[in-house]
C-alpha cells in the first residue's frame, strides 16, 4: 500500500490541495494530509506536482524507433515504456493499411502483449486503422493495400483483441458492418473517408461511436456541406484529436471546445516510430517518412502521423485554451476510458485502478503508476 502526497490531486473530478492519495492496485481513498499520520504505507512525496488519472492513448502507432506493425514483443515492450514516460498508463497499439498477413501478425503480437507482464503502460487491445478506407483520404496509408470490402468474419475472429476499428462509412452504406462491430463490443470509428454530412451522421446514428483524428483525412466544415466535422458537431460521437498544433492550428482549440465540448474530445498522439527521437528519416506505413522540425511527412508532402507525446498534447491544449486542468485532463483519461467502456480507468476515485501520473507545472512527467506499480519516475517511496 502506498500513500502519495501531492500538491494538487484530481480526485473524482475536483482538484484538491493538502491531500494524499492512498492506493495499492486500486485507489482506496483521498485523505487530508493531517489525517494520515497513523496509516502504515509506503510514503511517496510528490510535492509541487499535479496528481492526475493516468492517460489512455487510444491511437498510437509507434515511438522510440518502434512501431506496432513491427509485430514483435520487443517493439511492444518499447512502446509500453515510451508511453509510461508520457504519463500514459494504458494504450492501443494501432495498425496501418498493409497486407492482411502483416496486420494479422501485429494482432497476434498485441494479443501476446495483453496476456503478459509489460514494463510500462498496459495494452488494452488494438486499434485497427485501415485497410477499409477511401483512397482519396488515405493520408500516409499505402494505396496498394486498401480494400473496399470490410471483412466481418476476419474482424469477428479477432474480436478478443480489436477494440476500435477505423473505416470509411462509404464502404458500409447500409451500416451492417457498423452494427456488427457494436455487437462484437468493438468501437466503430469513422475516418479516412470522403463521406458527406448525411452519410456520416447516419453512420453515427447507426452505432458509430467515434470520429478518427477530427479534421484530418476527412471532409472539413463548410456552411452548406458540413462534412464529417459538421456531423461530429451535431451528434454525440466522441472525437479523437491530435493536439500538436500541426494537424490543427492551436487557434481552433478553444472554438473546438465550444463546438464539440471537452466531454467528447479524446486526445490521441497518432505518433509513429520517430516520436522521442531526432529529426531524420524513418520507416512508416511501408515507406520512408522524413521528420523535419518535428513534423513527419512522406515523399509527396503528406503528414504521416506525429511525434507528439500525450503530456505535450495536454500542455498544448492548456496553453491554447487556458481552461482548468481539472476539465482538460478528462480528454486524456476519462473520455478515452468511457469510449472504450473501461469502468475502472480514467478517474481517481475509490475502487478505480491505481493508474496515476504526476506532472510538474510545465507538464513534465515525474512519475507514472500502472495499477499501483511505479513504472516511471525519478522519485519513489
Amino acid at each position: 500500500m502506498k500513500l502519495l502526497s501531492g500538491e494538487r490531486i484530481l480526485w473524482d473530478g475536483a482538484m484538491l490541495e493538502g491531500h494524499a492519495l492512498l492506493f495499492d492496485g486500486r485507489v482506496l481513498a483521498c485523505l487530508p494530509e493531517d489525517r494520515t499520520d497513523g496509516i502504515e504505507a509506503e510514503r511517496v512525496e510528490a510535492r509541487g506536482r499535479y496528481v492526475l488519472p493516468g492517460f489512455v492513448n487510444a491511437h498510437v502507432h509507434g515511438a522510440m524507433g518502434y512501431d506496432a506493425m513491427d509485430a514483435t514483443d520487443e517493439a511492444l515492450d518499447a512502446l509500453s515504456l515510451a508511453m509510461a514516460k508520457e504519463g500514459v498508463t494504458a494504450f492501443l497499439p494501432t495498425s496501418v493499411t498493409a497486407p492482411m498477413g502483416e496486420i494479422d501478425a501485429a494482432v497476434r503480437a498485441v494479443r501476446r502483449g495483453m496476456a503478459r507482464p509489460l514494463p510500462g503502460a498496459a495494452i488494452l487491445g488494438m486499434h485497427l486503422e485501415g485497410p477499409w478506407i477511401d483512397e482519396a483520404m488515405r493520408g500516409a496509408h499505402p494505396a496498394a493495400f486498401i480494400s473496399r470490402s470490410p471483412d466481418v468474419s476476419w474482424v469477428a475472429e479477432r474480436a478478443d483483441v480489436l477494440r476500435i476499428v477505423t473505416f470509411s462509412p462509404t464502404l458500409d452504406p447500409e451500416h451492417s458492418f457498423t452494427r456488427r462491430l457494436r455487437e462484437l463490443s468493438i468501437v466503430p470509428s469513422l475516418g479516412h473517408t470522403t463521406a458527406d454530412f448525411d452519410l456520416a451522421l447516419s453512420a453515427v446514428r447507426a452505432g458509430a461511436r467515434s470520429i478518427t483524428h477530427l479534421f484530418n483525412a476527412q471532409r472539413g466544415l463548410h456552411h452548406r456541406s458540413p462534412g464529417m466535422v459538421g456531423a461530429a458537431a451535431v451528434s454525440d460521437a466522441m472525437c479523437e484529436f491530435i493536439a500538436d498544433g500541426r494537424h490543427v492550428v492551436t487557434e481552433l482549440f478553444e472554438p473546438l471546445c465550444r463546438l464539440i465540448g471537452t466531454d467528447r474530445l479524446v486526445l490521441i498522439t497518432d505518433s509513429m516510430r520517430a516520436a522521442g527521437l531526432p529529426d531524420g528519416d524513418y520507416r512508416f506505413a511501408g515507406g520512408v517518412v522524413t521528420v523535419r522540425d518535428g513534423l513527419p511527412v512522406n515523399g509527396d508532402g503528406t503528414i504521416a502521423g506525429s511525434v507528439l507525446a500525450m503530456n505535450r498534447a495536454l500542455k498544448n491544449f492548456h496553453q491554447a485554451t487556458r481552461r482548468p486542468l481539472s476539465e482538460l485532463s478528462a480528454m486524456a483519461s476519462r473520455n478515452p476510458a468511457r469510449l472504450l467502456g473501461l469502468t475502472r480507468k480514467g478517474e481517481l476515485a475509490a475502487g478505480m485502478d491505481a493508474d496515476i501520473v504526476c506532472l510538474d507545472d510545465d507538464f513534465n512527467v515525474k512519475a507514472t503508476f500502472v495499477e499501483g506499480r511505479q513504472v516511471f519516475g525519478a522519485f519513489g517511496a
